[in-house]
């Protein structure tokens, strides 16, 4: 059986024992004048941007055609690290790539003889 947690959304397997979520983050764009932070569960900071930018290219695909998005990510205050973190926030330049992925599959001819063919 898997389920999501519904604090993280990670994906939980019954073989595990028990789940800890990573760390919350804080992560906003500064192009967009908002003042809003969007926060993401990530192991580290460089993740929680790499996160949030797959989230926000979702529909449009723009960083996989090569344009490139400037975060900043600065842990939450239930976060670990909020104290301790030498550098408070970070900055990130996030892009992305398509990568294509190809499939082959035998062909098995019938040997028996067996086929709907006369």
């Amino acid at each position: 059986m898997t389920d999501r947690c519904p604090k993280c959304e990670a994906w939980i397997y019954s073989y595990e024992r028990r789940h800890e979520c990573p760390p919350l983050w804080l992560v906003k764009c500064p192009e967009y004048d908002d003042e809003t932070w969007d926060e993401v569960y990530a192991v580290a900071a460089e993740y929680a941007a790499e996160s949030w930018a797959e989230e926000y290219d979702a529909d449009s695909h723009d960083m996989m055609d090569g344009e490139t998005i400037v975060v900043v990510v600065t842990p939450h205050v239930d976060n670990p690290c909020y104290n301790t973190c030498d550098d408070g926030a970070k900055t990130f330049t996030c892009s992305g790539e398509a990568v294509p992925t190809y499939y082959s599959e035998e062909i098995v001819d019938d040997k028996d003889g067996d086929s709907d063919e006369n």
